[in-house]
């Protein structure tokens, strides 16, 4: 791979505006971490923002109610995601003076930190030598060392120890912000833009047959019976409503599960409200909200 290319084309052409991309606070740099799970970059910045205007550093995350922060995650989905950031936030307070430790090991200990997480982090805040093996930066590095993806050519701790072998030294921020620029970008799943690819000279994939591709993806592809319904009939949908609900209470206001199926009826589909009282306590075992006599409030 051509990394002077790549950085070339990230620095004419990249997002190096993205709030958490001018920034090496660990703090800003987690909380963007865990926005950008499975949420768009144009969503998140707005609600980053106003996140960080609540709570400006991991001591005043850690020092808030929980409901508060997940009242501050509308718009986000995954609630759970923020109940793991504010856990995460009393744990560095209260077992690192409030700082983020850079080693791995310790960053894995955390909650809601996983491999991924704790080398975007390093790579990210801390500047150290760590790839932050994404679904973009899986996709490049396969196209370009083994070709299209589909059938995977190389396992996930291959494709990481490409990538470890293709970063500079020095670079990690830079080079994973850029190969994640590129892949979401121009090498994109569906469709790859080689022509005007900074890694084209390099690819074993380019250029890419766009119906080639989708061919072999079709083969490949498996859904999960969650994932062919329609967004109406899914949990994620029912929980999501459940949480709306409760944050427009006011802090330490509860509702009855009666009521809350009541208020429900008009979006949830009407063999789904049966299940309320199911997923509610899901969301109790979450950490999300707590569940006394039939009453619900966001913890």
């Amino acid at each position: 791979m051509n990394s002077a290319a790549l950085l070339a084309w990230y620095r004419d052409h990249g997002r190096t505006h993205l709030p958490w991309r001018v920034t090496r606070d660990p703090y800003r740099v987690i909380v963007s971490e865990f926005m950008l799970q499975q949420t768009q970059v144009e969503r998140v910045i707005p609600l980053y923002d106003a996140f960080l205007a609540a709570f400006p550093d991991i001591v005043a995350l850690a020092a808030a109610e929980a409901g508060d922060v997940v009242r501050l995650w509308r718009g986000l989905g995954y609630n759970s995601r923020a109940v793991r950031l504010h856990a995460l936030a009393q744990t560095v307070v209260r077992d690192y003076g409030g700082e983020l430790p850079s080693e791995r090991d310790a960053l894995l200990a955390l909650p809601g930190i996983g491999p991924y997480t704790a080398s975007a982090l390093r790579a990210f805040a801390f500047e150290l030598d760590d790839v932050a093996l994404d679904t973009n930066i899986r996709r490049i590095v396969h196209r370009t060392e083994r070709g299209l993806e589909y059938p995977p050519l190389a396992s996930e701790r291959e494709l990481d120890a490409l990538a470890r072998a293709m970063m500079p030294a020095g670079g990690a921020h830079d080079w994973n912000s850029a190969m994640m620029d590129v892949g979401a970008t121009i090498c994109t799943a569906r469709a790859p833009k080689c022509l005007i690819c900074p890694l084209r000279d390099a690819c074993a994939a380019s250029p890419v047959d766009a119906g080639d591709l989708a061919a072999r993806a079709r083969l490949l592809a498996k859904r999960s019976p969650q994932e062919a319904l329609p967004f109406e009939r899914t949990t994620r949908f029912l929980r999501g409503r459940i949480v709306d609900q409760l944050r427009d209470l006011p802090p330490g206001e509860t509702l009855h599960v009666d009521a809350l199926v009541a208020s429900l009826a008009a979006v949830v589909p009407g063999d789904r409200l049966a299940e309320i009282p199911t997923v509610a306590r899901a969301l109790e075992r979450d950490g999300i909200v707590v569940l006394a006599e039939g009453e619900l409030r966001l913890r």
